[in-house]
């Protein structure tokens, strides 16, 4: 038995022989003993009743570098203080937090940011933080535990909030001309589905009908009023779109690892070509051979022009870890099936494998303009026929040239 546990036998036992040798002042100190410890003990077991501690996120979406508002709010809502406290908030390692030193935690790839304090009856404290990330990424922000005890500190009790919010971290985005792409049509002509069609939708008059018109192009009312076959005549509509083919893989084989620097390159490149894109108004898709945080399906997500969009493609760039979820020439070749007629398709890719070579090779094939972005001369030096291959240079050729 711990000796905290046995404080109320020890002030029974004293009061019993206090009273017993008829010695008063014995059998108080039992009494206050007994007192003590079960009041302790009480104390303890009710420390975080109505005791919340709360964080919040000023933004869980920022770009590379920008400053994030933090707030930990304790708040104690009832009679009964806290003579003591330690809150302590986990962090992903690539977070820091200005003007704090972290603490360090058992586990790999946390920190720990650290207060102490004592929390008065009905009483609120908060503390303000700025968070800054040093690289893209999904951040862990959370879990937290809080640890405090009796007057007596005899039953120190801890409790848990297994809760955990995420920093998402944009990759670092470039204007075209800083990779050494130009900035007017760097990719030629941008197309997407066919070239020139009709939008049904779009209803611009009202013709003579021609033998061969389908059946739905005619308008009946008008048929009706005019005694003649009358066809709809819809306005031409053309849809541009840019896909882009993500080859997270640094190294031919898995088990050899993965190569940072050049992980880091591959994601910032496709998220500023991605920005491009989508401030040119094209619509816009990713399909990469890397996977979400737990899960098991590959990033993909079709061209789009929705509001939401550009967020969520930098949101899937964000997230991209090493690990990949087989050759990124297996998705292409699943999603051929997929792509609209005369798509524009940028290749990302720092390693291309035969394979995806061939994969590219076909997707030209089928009809689609293929641009192959190269971010190493072992990439360039692909020869892939009727592929056009452009070198990332700019600022990560300097880079290169300064490592």
């Amino acid at each position: 038995m711990p000796f905290r546990d046995s404080w109320p036998l020890i002030g029974g036992l004293l009061f019993l022989v206090g009273f017993g040798a008829g010695l008063p002042l014995v059998a108080l100190v039992g009494i206050a003993v007994m007192v003590i410890g079960l009041g302790s003990r009480w104390w303890a077991s009710r420390l975080f009743d109505r005791v919340t501690l709360r964080r919040q996120l000023a933004e869980r979406r920022v770009f590379h570098g920008e400053p994030v508002g933090f707030t930990v709010e304790l708040e104690n809502r009832k009679l009964l203080p806290l003579p003591w406290f330690e809150w302590r908030l986990a962090l992903g390692e690539h977070i820091a937090v200005t003007g704090e030193r972290l603490a360090a935690n058992a586990v790999p790839g946390l920190h720990y940011l650290v207060r102490r304090g004592a929390a008065g009856w009905y009483s609120v404290q908060r503390w303000q933080f700025t968070l800054s990330a040093a690289r893209r990424g999904y951040h862990p922000v959370g879990p937290a535990s809080i640890r405090s005890s009796d007057l007596m500190g005899a039953w120190p009790s801890r409790n848990e909030d297994d809760d955990i919010d995420h920093l998402v971290v944009y990759p670092r985005v470039y204007r075209l001309p800083e990779l050494g792409l130009p900035a007017e049509r760097p990719f030629g002509d941008v197309r997407g589905g066919e070239r020139i069609f009709e939008d049904p939708l779009r209803v611009a008059g009202l013709r003579e009908y021609r033998p061969g018109d389908p059946l739905r192009r005619i308008d009946w009312k008008a048929t009706a009023r005019s005694s003649e076959l009358r066809s709809r005549v819809y306005e031409p509509s053309a849809t541009r779109q840019v896909y882009v083919l993500l080859n997270v893989d640094t190294l031919e084989h898995a088990w050899e690892g993965y190569i940072s620097d050049e992980l880091e390159r591959l994601v910032s490149v496709a998220a500023s070509v991605i920005t491009w894109a989508a401030g040119a108004r094209y619509a816009v898709g990713l399909l990469a051979n890397g996977a979400y945080p737990d899960a098991d399906r590959p990033i993909r997500l079709p061209p789009s022009r929705a509001r939401d969009q550009h967020a969520r493609l930098l949101e899937a760039l964000a997230v991209i870890q090493p690990l990949t979820l087989g050759d990124l020439a297996g998705a292409v070749r699943r999603e051929s099936g997929r792509l609209e007629r005369g798509s524009t398709i940028v290749a990302v890719a720092a390693l291309v494998p035969q394979p995806l070579a061939e994969a590219l090779e076909r997707l030209r094939s089928e009809g689609h303009r293929v641009h192959l972005v190269a971010t190493t001369d072992r990439a360039a030096r692909a020869d892939i026929p009727g592929v056009v291959v452009s070198r990332v240079g700019g600022a990560f050729r300097a880079a290169e040239v300064l490592a």
